[in-house]
């Protein structure tokens, strides 16, 4: 379901599906995008980015997710699909991923961005995600 060139460098993994992949109308999406310090704190979010993308079959509200890198760049995160903002955001309230938040917090630079789109489709929302990706990357205040 890659539909999307992303610049050189970056590796985007195969879609995850969720619960509700083959959800049909509106849909919420966010793009996160972590900078890490070092190659083992970057190693370190891909681990934590993996085990939480295994969860991903039975999160409530979940259309689907791609996991993304950027190895040499010491950058990564995820590109996922909700059915509303109110799913992602009690994803974000999740007491798992607020602990990975909390222990990561002040140690790497976040960029965010998110969208409602009209319905599904894999190479509008790549595309933007992917122009998102390509600008060069903020550490947050």
């Amino acid at each position: 379901m890659h539909t999307k060139s992303f610049s050189d460098g970056t590796v985007l993994m195969p879609w995850n599906p969720g619960p509700n992949d083959q959800r049909p109308g509106p849909v919420f999406v966010s793009v996160t995008d972590f900078l890490a310090g070092s190659e083992a704190e970057a190693r370190d979010i891909y681990t934590a980015g993996l085990e939480l993308g295994r969860t991903w079959p039975v999160m409530q509200g979940a259309v689907g997710l791609w996991l993304w890198g950027r190895p040499a760049e010491f950058r990564g995160g995820s590109i996922s699909v909700w059915e509303s903002e109110r799913d992602m955001r009690r994803f974000v309230r999740w007491p798992v991923h607020t602990e990975i938040m909390r222990a990561w917090r002040g140690r790497v630079g976040i960029g965010l961005d998110s969208w409602r789109a009209e319905h599904f489709d894999a190479h509008d929302i790549l595309t933007r995600a992917g122009d998102t990706i390509d600008r060069p990357h903020r550490h947050a205040a």
